[in-house]
């Protein structure tokens, strides 16, 4: 049982330090998604002529999508902590600052228009 348990200690640790390792992959991805919808809905966002709801319809994936491995990063950082590993708490802080500051860019960026 104990051999057991301290390989899921490492198991949620390293998953977390993968989900940091994986954001800014997820980052490209996001842009791309958001870019491949601007243009199919006709639009260009350096333009800034779109309406609200292409803002929404492509900010929301971009945003969804970045925020996937930030949420695994907390979530098994979290994990990890209360199993007594207080390294997991790096993964966990650069998972909950990177998603906030995705989600207080994007916000910001809208409503600047």
């Amino acid at each position: 049982m104990g051999a057991r348990r301290s390989g899921e200690r490492s198991t949620n640790l390293t998953r977390s330090w993968i989900a940091v390792a994986s954001i800014p992959v997820a980052f490209f991805v996001a842009f791309a998604v958001s870019e491949g919808l601007y243009a199919l809905l006709g639009y260009k966002p350096e333009d800034a002529t779109e309406p609200l709801w292409v803002a929404l319809a492509a900010g929301i994936p971009a945003i969804i999508l970045f925020l996937v491995p930030c949420a695994a990063a907390v979530w098994y950082g979290n994990k990890a902590r209360a199993e007594g590993h207080r390294s997991a708490l790096l993964p966990l802080l650069v998972g909950a600052v990177l998603g906030l500051w995705m989600l207080v860019m994007t916000t910001v960026s809208m409503l600047a228009g």
